[in-house]
């Protein structure tokens, strides 16, 4: 499946799957649909991990590509709690050790 509100380096990754192993496909409107087609038996998509909901009802097979995508974390702008502080600091240097440099 492809389609849905796939950002614009997932689409190019599902156009060169599409162009070079020559599979047939369907468009989705949304994640959601996507997965429920998934369920039903009536597809695969590549979806970013990040969308992983750790149900265990899919398999999430590591899918190597030149491609990046991006990952947000979300909080209100005024929180300054000591935890969600931490926790941002813990993810900056986790993502900083990954890329080789400082955030």
């Amino acid at each position: 499946m492809v389609g849905g509100g796939s950002p614009n380096a997932l689409r190019a990754v599902q156009q060169r799957v599409i162009q070079n192993v020559h599979v047939n496909y369907f468009n989705s409107p949304d994640h959601d649909n996507t997965l429920t087609n998934v369920a039903a038996h009536k597809g695969v998509c590549l979806s970013p991990g990040f969308l992983n909901d750790h149900s265990g009802q899919f398999a999430w097979i590591p899918f190597d590509c030149e491609e990046n995508f991006p990952c947000v974390l979300c909080t209100h702008s005024g929180d300054e709690r000591t935890e969600v502080m931490d926790f941002v600091k813990t993810l900056q240097e986790l993502y900083a050790k990954q890329e080789g440099q400082l955030l």
